[in-house]
């Protein structure tokens, strides 16, 4: 899950400066060949990056939202960027507790698809018995 929390912080703080439709289409690629790499199932990646580029808070430029409010002109910068960074933090926060508890039923993120390759020769002969000892330890 550590994998999981970098990805996520990453993508939350690009959608601060980037669309949050951008990243997505950005990262989301990328992700999906990098769970395959790493034996992972690339629903625990992409879903949970999919939903970190929701997480634009800090910034005006984030959302149009966002810059409505600021527009309004009673808020400063300064104040969009504490707020949001708490905001933030408990987003990913709750994220990671809910692609841990309800990606196991919902996408059973705790076991390496058969649709899936896995790209990492140490683990292409034994696919299924290292990856579910894998995901095992990557979500502890």
């Amino acid at each position: 899950w550590i994998i999981c929390m970098i990805v996520c912080i990453g993508v939350a703080a690009f959608t601060e400066v980037a669309s949050n439709t951008a990243a997505t289409s950005i990262f989301v690629p990328i992700l999906a060949q990098m769970a395959e790499g790493v034996c992972v199932n690339p629903y625990f990646l992409s879903v949970a990056a999919g939903i970190a580029a929701s997480f634009a808070f800090m910034l005006p430029v984030a959302t149009p939202p966002n810059a409505i409010v600021f527009a309004f002109g009673g808020i400063k910068v300064i104040d969009m960027v504490k707020t949001g960074f708490f905001m933030n933090l408990t987003s990913l926060a709750v994220l990671m507790v809910m692609i841990n508890t309800l990606g196991v039923p919902i996408y059973d993120v705790n076991n390496f698809p058969s649709w899936a390759v896995c790209r990492n020769a140490a683990l292409q002969g034994a696919n299924s018995t290292a990856t579910a000892t894998m995901m095992t330890l990557t979500t502890v």
